[in-house]
């Protein structure tokens, strides 16, 4: 949705600085990717196996469905939903596993 508004505001003959400024989803896109990324690190600065933090991160899809059902409107169906369930059963499954030890 940012990429498309950002381009058609360039085409438009908008500079980048202000067809951001008045499409603000691709930067707030890129906030979240770097809150993402940030925190992956985290984890494997904390010592975190990859074999946990990887599945952890499937937690992006989660957020990807719901948002986009809920800011785009696009349509989540049943199927998608469960798929969503078994992520986050699958992540808490995942996350208990990690040790006492470990665990910051």
């Amino acid at each position: 949705m940012g990429m498309d508004r950002v381009g058609a505001l360039q085409a438009a003959g908008v500079p980048t600085v202000q067809a951001l400024v008045k499409s603000p989803q691709l930067p707030l896109g890129i906030v979240l990717m770097m809150i993402q990324f940030v925190g992956t690190l985290t984890l494997f600065k904390w010592g975190w196996e990859a074999s946990v933090v990887i599945p952890i991160m499937g937690l992006c899809y989660v957020g990807t469905a719901i948002m986009g059902k809920w800011l785009l409107g696009e349509p989540v169906n049943a199927m998608r939903w469960f798929g969503i369930f078994l992520i986050l059963v699958g992540v808490f499954f995942v996350a208990r596993s990690v040790t006492q030890a470990k665990a910051p």
